[in-house]
């Protein structure tokens, strides 16, 4: 397979294995000029767990713990998040000391990303591949230790030691990562092309946006559509995840479908709350099909008469607690 699941399928039965290697072989001569193929056991409750991991020219290999990738879409990832809550401390020594023996072993210098599945009614890991280069997730490392990892990577690339040991190293809060793609989500995920007309990102405490687009941009169908990294950090799993669903409300993308509403969705899904994850998790919980449904039934809700709805906005802003904030909102400063 190549990047993002390019070329993998999965084999159910025995008669399937000739026309999806056939398949996968085809793919991989297009895309890469080499037709050969390779087969793996599938875990169909397995956790995507990788390791971020950094060596320099001075022999020195660090980890900097561990991401969790497991909500995909077509084999590619669509949220992160750090820690992984599926490791306890023990496991988390455990996979974190084999990405670094892995990389001692080949004299490894740069930023990189061991990945590995992890089957939880085992607790046993499973190499994937290393990514030789800094990742699209790479944000959420950084927010729960402050290590820069492309500042790093300059400074190693100058044939200086990495500027922290391992001892220097700590988990800090919890943090996660929506990739916003220009698709639809609910017509199979079909690249949404066109021009950005309106554009508002989120803000606030906790909140970062790694993104390289701007009202009037154009989204081209040829190459990957994604918008923007919507990263949040908080001080457990809790703060951090409540902080996306803010973030995500807050964001506003006009001329171009996007997968917004997938992450609402995701981010409020009972399973997903519990840290319940897997690679399939998105299509074994029908989370489009719910998606669906849910619109649905909106779009079916009687209208509220407007005299109702301002006594039931009246009656909440009674209700609501004052703060500072709302309080300085008001004032014509």
């Amino acid at each position: 397979g190549g990047g993002g699941g390019i070329g993998m399928s999965i084999v159910w039965r025995r008669e399937e294995i000739k026309s999806a290697v056939e398949r996968a072989a085809s793919v991989a001569a297009s895309a890469f000029g080499d037709e050969e193929v390779y087969v793996e056991k599938y875990f169909p409750k397995a956790r995507h767990i990788e390791v971020q991991i950094f060596g320099d020219s001075h022999g020195n290999v660090i980890h900097i713990f561990e991401r969790e990738c497991s909500v995909q879409r077509r084999f590619q990832k669509v949220i992160e998040e750090a820690p992984s809550p599926a490791l306890n401390e023990e496991l988390r020594e455990q996979i974190t000391s084999y990405a670094v023996k892995a990389a001692k072993v080949v004299g490894y210098v740069n930023a990189g990303t061991v990945e590995f599945l992890f089957d939880p009614d085992t607790a046993k890991f499973y190499l994937l591949e290393v990514n030789s280069r800094v990742q699209v997730e790479h944000p959420i490392t950084e927010m729960i230790t402050g290590v820069d990892i492309v500042k790093t990577q300059f400074i190693v690339a100058a044939g200086e030691a990495l500027p922290f040991s391992q001892n220097e190293l700590e988990i800090r809060g919890h943090a996660f990562e929506a990739r916003i793609y220009a698709e639809d989500p609910l017509h199979g995920f079909v690249p949404s092309p066109g021009k950005i007309t309106r554009l508002l990102m989120p803000a606030g405490p906790g909140v970062r946006v790694d993104s390289g687009v701007y009202e009037g941009f154009e989204v081209g169908p040829y190459y990957d559509p994604m918008l923007m990294k919507i990263i949040t950090w908080g001080r457990n799993r809790e703060e951090a995840r409540k902080r996306m669903i803010r973030s995500l409300h807050e964001t506003i993308v006009e001329g171009v479908t996007t997968n917004l509403d997938l992450h609402s969705f995701v981010f409020t899904y009972p399973r997903f709350v519990k840290g319940d994850l897997y690679t399939r998790f998105i299509e074994d919980e029908r989370i489009i099909e719910k998606m669906k449904n849910y619109k649905r039934q909106v779009m079916r809700a009687p209208p509220v008469a407007a005299g109702e709805e301002s006594k039931e906005r009246k009656e909440e802003e009674r209700s609501r607690p004052v703060d500072a904030w709302s309080v300085a909102s008001r004032l014509s400063w």
